[in-house]
Order: C-alpha cells, then sequence, then structure tokens
C-alpha cells in the first residue's frame, strides 16, 4: 500500500462541535456554544491549543470559525472536514470542476493537479468528483489558511463504503492529497469495517478518523472489531468520541485509544474544559520512541 509524503497528525482539536451535533448532553451543547459565542474566544483558545502542541484544528466551515481565525496573525493549519452539508442533498448535482472556488482557492497548479486528478471518474458520472467538486466550492469558507488535510466527512465515506465503492475512496485520495497539502482521509461511523475494507482493496490514506474509547461507546460494528481492526490493519487512526460521550476523562480516553493503536487523538471543544491544561497534559503523556 502505497503512503503519500504527508503525514498523520497525533494531536487535533475539533471544533466541529460548533455547528455540528455533537455527542454531549444538551446542557453541555449549550454551555460550549455561548462560551465561543464571541469570536475573540475562539481565536485565543486556537492560539492556545497550538502553543501547546495541536498540529491542526479539525473543522467544518463556518461563519464563526472564519470570524475567529480573522482575529489572529498567525496561521492556523486547519483540517477540513468536507463536505458539509449532508450528501443526499445534492450529490446528483455535478458543478463543473474548472469552476474557480474563490479566496485564490481554484487557481494555480495545485488546483490543475486536483482538476486533472477527477478528469477520468468525471467522464463517467462516478461518485469522486461530485464530492470533489464540493469540497472546493466548500473550502474557501473555512478562509484562506494553511492547511492541514482534508478528511472526507462520515456520511459521504459511508454511503461509500456500504456501497463497496473502492474507486471513489482511490480517486478522492488523489484529488485531496492534491489540493490539501498532501494529505487525505476518511472521517466514519464505522470504523472496523472501514478499515477492514480499505486494507482488502489495497487503499492506504494518511489517516481515519473514527471513535475509540475505553467504553465502546460509538464503536461501530463492534468494540471488539474495531480493536481487532486497529491491531491488524496498518492504517493510521486518529481517535474521536474519547469521552464516550462524557463518561469517562478525556486524559483515560486518549490513553487507551493510543494503547490500542490510534496514531493520533482529536478531542472537540465538547471534550475539553481547559483546552491549554488538558492538550498540554496529552501532549507530555506520549511515549518517547
Amino acid at each position: 500500500m502505497s503512503r503519500s509524503p504527508g503525514g498523520t497528525p497525533s494531536l487535533l482539536l475539533g471544533v466541529t462541535s460548533l455547528e455540528l451535533p455533537a455527542r454531549a448532553t444538551r446542557d453541555r451543547a449549550l454551555e460550549v456554544a455561548g462560551r465561543f459565542h464571541e469570536p475573540e474566544s475562539l481565536a485565543v483558545t486556537l492560539v492556545k491549543a497550538l502553543d501547546v502542541g495541536a498540529e491542526a484544528v479539525y473543522a467544518v466551515p463556518s461563519p464563526r470559525l472564519r470570524a475567529a481565525l480573522r482575529e489572529l496573525r498567525r496561521q492556523v493549519p486547519l483540517l477540513a472536514r468536507l463536505p458539509l452539508t449532508p450528501p443526499a442533498e445534492d450529490l446528483a448535482y455535478e458543478p463543473l470542476l474548472l469552476q474557480g472556488g474563490g479566496d485564490g482557492f481554484g487557481s494555480g497548479a495545485r488546483q490543475l493537479l486536483a482538476t486533472l486528478a477527477m478528469f477520468p471518474a468525471a467522464r463517467f458520472g462516478d461518485l469522486a468528483p461530485r464530492v470533489a467538486a464540493r469540497c472546493m466550492a466548500e473550502a474557501p469558507l473555512l478562509g484562506t489558511r494553511t492547511w492541514a488535510g482534508l478528511a472526507i466527512a462520515a456520511p459521504v465515506t459511508d454511503l461509500a463504503l456500504a456501497a463497496g465503492n473502492a474507486k471513489f475512496f482511490e480517486r478522492i485520495l488523489r484529488f485531496g492529497r492534491a489540493r490539501f497539502g498532501g494529505v487525505a482521509g476518511f472521517e466514519t461511523q464505522n470504523l472496523g469495517a472501514l478499515l477492514v475494507a480499505l486494507a482488502k482493496w489495497g487503499i492506504a490514506p494518511d489517516f481515519v478518523l473514527g471513535a475509540v474509547n475505553p467504553a465502546g461507546y460509538a464503536m461501530k460494528p463492534s468494540a471488539a472489531a474495531v480493536l481487532d481492526a486497529l491491531g491488524t490493519c496498518g492504517i493510521p487512526v486518529i481517535a474521536t468520541e474519547l469521552r464516550a460521550g462524557g463518561t469517562v476523562p478525556l486524559g483515560e480516553g486518549v490513553a487507551y485509544a493510543r494503547a490500542h493503536g490510534a496514531r493520533g487523538v482529536a478531542p472537540d471543544l465538547v471534550e475539553i474544559d481547559d483546552v491549554a491544561a488538558e492538550l498540554r497534559a496529552l501532549v507530555a503523556a506520549v511515549p518517547v520512541a
């Protein structure tokens, strides 16, 4: 299985819960939303996370994030979770792949490489160019910042997985690596099945994001299947849902994920009370190679 020149992030700060439904109590979700209502508070939190060792911010396009980024003079590496909208809504729509994305996103050699990577599939009505076109249309909404990579959103990933569409995974990886800094992977709600399928097909993304925690919460098709795949498939995994919906401490969830083979972790804002202190502790707990 060939790999890209990119690498797998070991620590991300997830901020997707500010825009997407989160596996947390209603009170917790409202508390976090209120805490980061003003862009200045989110901007300060992003800086704190990067200062203590987070390699990138895992995010979806949102006005709140763009406003926070405008408050900062420093570059914030973004791992983009795209596309944003549910795939059932408009994946039948195929905008032109050569259409520019605005904010400088749709220009230059990297745009050409991304378009060429999708051209053969576009001729035959494949899913990959439709998803790629939406990613290119939505990515500028994140602002012109440093790309840490692309993660295809779970609804799209799991749709392609259910269809056994290996070609989609191959083609969208080529596109993502050409357009988002050489690193691309997949978010999934069925981590065990996806890892097994990718290994069977000989497809090696730079990472897969999925739930890993000591309670087995959201680990599909079962906790045992996920742990077995983590130990045998050799595909880098970035663990999410580390607190199992708020039922275990963050440090315990991260230690469990790392002990069972996760290459990286991506705690979300709803899982963290003190970003600087808790992320610093996670960095300090990483064993020295």
